[in-house]
């Protein structure tokens, strides 16, 4: 077994020519190379490890991905806190579980406009007359990237947790995986809500509702269960905390409008 893993360089450093090591890009013989101590070793990307590599992901979402949105979906704060005591073998990486489910509701949300759904073409070709080209290409990026606005919200709830929480035996990296998890199943509330909204155009006008409704509820499961707050506490504090993210939010883009208006109204 050992013969067949045995390198292309290796072969070629035994007929005495010289080759690039990979790691510092230095040329030498034998089997390391004598500058970085790196094997001089160059593994062919095969069709076998090719299909490995896609059956692994495909697995990797049927057992880790599964696992994690049903600890997530019905004991989520008991689901995080064995995650954060390293229970984590069966369990999605937290950025690779919202990062992915941020990609699936990007997808829906371009493939299907789900901005313009209450809009009609005339209104739309109207506003584009009236408005400034700083607020169209406003309306652009937040049609196109305005998902990824929502990555302010881990540092801001960070922030907030370590300020209304001092005492929490959780660190700064503690809360931040707490958060992207419920951000990662707050992702696909927002894919079904947009999915709904695609054969009910209607039901749109109430997402923002309900998706500040379910961030209360992430916020208030996360200070009430897993911070181990009382529940009246837990309540007032994930109030304030949801008005903070609101605000920041609301000066990012206040100030992204202001920076577009400086470079395409001037």
């Amino acid at each position: 077994m050992e013969n067949k893993t045995i390198s292309l360089a290796n072969n070629v450093a035994q007929h005495g020519d010289a080759v690039e090591c990979p790691s510092c890009g230095h040329h030498d013989t034998g089997s390391f190379c004598s500058s970085c101590g790196s094997p001089l070793q160059h593994k062919r990307i095969s069709l076998k490890s090719l299909i490995g590599s896609i059956i692994d992901f495909f697995y990797d979402i049927e057992t880790n991905y599964v696992y994690t949105f049903k600890g997530l979906l019905f004991r989520p704060a008991n689901f995080i806190a064995r995650y954060i005591r390293g229970e984590r073998n069966e369990s999605y990486i937290p950025f690779k579980y919202f990062f992915l489910n941020l990609s699936i509701n990007f997808f829906v949300y371009t493939k299907f406009g789900i901005a313009n759904l209450t809009d009609s073409a005339l209104d739309v070709e109207v506003d584009q007359l009236v408005q400034l080209k700083s607020d169209i290409v406003f309306e652009q990026l937040i049609d196109d990237y305005g998902s990824f606005f929502s990555l302010i919200i881990i540092p801001v709830y960070v922030l907030c947790s370590r300020i209304l929480f001092p005492k929490s035996k959780y660190n700064l990296a503690e809360m931040a995986t707490a958060i992207t998890f419920m951000m990662g199943q707050l992702m696909l509330l927002e894919i079904a809500i947009n999915l709904i909204s695609v054969v009910f155009p209607d039901f749109y006008s109430f997402s923002r509702v309900l998706v500040m409704m379910a961030e209360f509820g992430i916020l208030f499961i996360l200070a009430h269960k897993l911070m181990k707050d009382k529940w009246y506490h837990a309540m007032w504090k994930s109030v304030l905390t949801l008005a903070v993210i609101f605000l920041v939010m609301r000066s990012v883009l206040m100030g992204t409008q202001e920076i577009l208006a400086c470079m395409y109204d001037n």
